[in-house]
């Protein structure tokens, strides 16, 4: 009847807790927001299961016999395997409780290494190339001020060549292209990095905004750091952080998993022998972390 009775409780508490997490808005620290749905329902089935322990119990008082799976096992009789057994179940319920939920930021980023060209499985699109020099000549000359906020001037499919699979990007670059400030929105932040890196070429000089928490490393010096999210496809277990490396004088002058707001000109830099996309700062803001600090892949992107 014991036992019956401490599983109850034990079950009884994990439905709880997501309960808790529900109520209080946490539980988007743990899991996707395409998830939730699924953790509430188990709630009802670990409701369900404490009630049938509780049963079982009334029943095994009642001295009337519990249909069992006929497994032919035994409680274990001693106390120091049971606590051992039943600790591992209530420890981390405990700890649920108890210890207050904190968000992923430098410290995990530096283990798992922040990604500064968004989706790494899609292989960068060839370089466009320049214009003839004939085209050049017979071309009226554009202003200074033109040619250095934008000075790839190429026809969209030139500046965007795209295959099977980066069809999608290819579109989206072409949407970003025409807007005066690119905003990295938390809707699409993969999705946004990935094109931006696939079409640097066509995106040097454009002016780029993107809010994230500060990271760095070593070998970024003391005028460099990088903007980063981490991005949730399933629980924080999966998270990892994307970034865009910011270039500033006063780097230094940010704190480790600061949270700012970064306006720039996008370019490019080399950090370990690697070439990747960056941004040339002339604003930051210190900003307040926002409420749900993860992105979260766009799967209905390119739809």
């Amino acid at each position: 009847m014991t036992h019956h009775l401490i599983r109850a409780a034990i079950l009884t508490g994990f439905a709880m807790f997501i309960v808790y997490l529900d109520r209080t808005g946490e539980m988007i620290l743990y899991i996707a927001p395409r998830m939730e749905l699924y953790v509430k329902l188990s709630a009802i089935g670990l409701y369900a299961a404490a009630i049938y322990q509780v049963y079982a119990a009334l029943q095994k008082r009642l001295g009337n016999q519990v249909p069992d799976c006929d497994c032919e096992h035994e409680h274990s009789p001693s106390l120091f395997k049971n606590i051992m057994i039943y600790g591992l179940f209530i420890f981390p319920l405990l700890l649920g409780f108890l210890v207050p939920t904190g968000t992923l930021g430098s410290a995990l980023a530096a283990k798992k290494g922040v990604s500064f060209s968004g989706n790494s499985s899609i292989e960068r699109a060839a370089a466009p190339s320049s214009p003839s020099p004939a085209i050049h000549e017979a071309e009226s000359t554009p202003p200074p001020s033109a040619v250095q906020k934008n000075p790839n001037t190429g026809s969209s499919e030139t500046l965007f060549p795209s295959d099977e699979y980066t069809a999608d990007h290819a579109a989206y670059g072409k949407k970003l292209y025409k807007q005066p400030l690119i905003s990295v929105p938390e809707k699409q932040f993969i999705e946004t990095l990935t094109t931006l890196d696939l079409y640097r070429e066509a995106f040097i000089g454009k002016e780029i905004e993107i809010t994230g928490f500060v990271y760095r490393e070593e070998d970024m010096g003391k005028d460099r750091f990088a903007v980063s999210r981490f991005a949730m496809s399933c629980c924080s277990a999966d998270a990892l952080p994307y970034g865009l490396m910011i270039i500033w004088p006063k780097a230094m002058d940010y704190a480790d998993d600061e949270w700012v707001s970064v306006r720039g000109e996008f370019t490019t830099s080399t950090y370990l022998d690697n070439e990747i996309i960056a941004l040339e700062a002339v604003k930051l803001t210190r900003i307040k972390a926002p409420e749900s600090p993860y992105v979260y892949p766009d799967f209905d992107f390119g739809l």
